[in-house]
């Protein structure tokens, strides 16, 4: 039984990954966000060590309901000059779908 959990486990984990990384690449946000180096904004590494353990905030941001924590004066303009207001309201749309 055990087994047959982590199994379960490992396969809704998996598929959450694929939905992360489909909904970044298919949103643009590789056109800002690199990996490991930072360009136009934050790397995805800097984000990750930034919002471990704080998880719920990074979701807030996204939704526009929280500041960011990795570079904040950078991440106003940068949305602003970027994001096109439809792909914001698309993902929170996404976000609310998935809690």
């Amino acid at each position: 039984m055990k087994k047959l959990i982590l199994a379960g486990l490992l396969v809704a984990g998996v598929s959450l990954a694929a939905d992360g990384k489909a909904i970044f690449q298919s949103k643009g946000c590789a056109s800002c966000h690199q990996p490991a180096v930072d360009t136009v904004g934050p790397s995805l590494k800097k984000i990750a060590q930034a919002y471990t353990g704080k998880e719920e905030q990074l979701v807030k941001y996204l939704k526009g309901q929280a500041k960011p924590i990795v570079d904040p004066a950078r991440a106003s303009v940068v949305a602003q000059l970027i994001l096109p207001r439809l792909l914001i309201c698309s993902f929170k749309g996404f976000l609310a779908d998935k809690k």
